[in-house]
């Protein structure tokens, strides 16, 4: 159950938007309103526990281990199908990056006035990645 919620791109895309939040709220408050400035610990304190809970993960499943890694958690490699589908999503999401990154400088650049703008293009950019891979995947499995 922990390691399929840690590779399920839903929970990134959830902890982008947590942390976008959070990010506007400590540095944009006086532009965004109330409802929207979120104490740093409404999304620190559950990472801390989902993080605490690895080793006793880890002990109860020694076959299926939780291991620390650059490599994303969320890339399905473990067949040759498998590496397939994440070639495919991993495409797809490259060519959304070959477009949203060209409109995001763009967008950033007209909309300077608004001083909190690249952060709701990354945030926006970070869930559609996201998105674009759990919709792949789903799709073939």
């Amino acid at each position: 159950m922990l390691k399929k919620i840690f590779q399920s791109p839903l929970f990134n895309a959830v902890l982008i938007i947590g942390l976008g939040i959070i990010m506007l709220g400590d540095h944009y408050a006086a532009h965004i309103p109330d409802w929207l400035v979120i104490d740093s610990m409404v999304l620190g304190i559950p990472i801390l526990i989902l993080m605490a809970i690895i080793p006793v993960y880890n002990r109860r499943h020694p076959e299926n281990r939780i291991k620390p890694s650059v490599i994303p958690m969320e890339l399905r490699e473990e067949d040759e199908g498998m590496q397939w589908l994440t070639f495919k999503a991993t495409r797809k999401v490259y060519i959304f990056f070959a477009f949203a990154i060209p409109i995001g400088i763009a967008l950033t650049a007209y909309l300077h006035h608004i001083p909190y703008v690249p952060i709701i293009l990354l945030i926006g950019m970070g869930v559609v990645q996201y998105l674009i891979y759990w919709f792949q995947m789903k799709r073939f499995s």
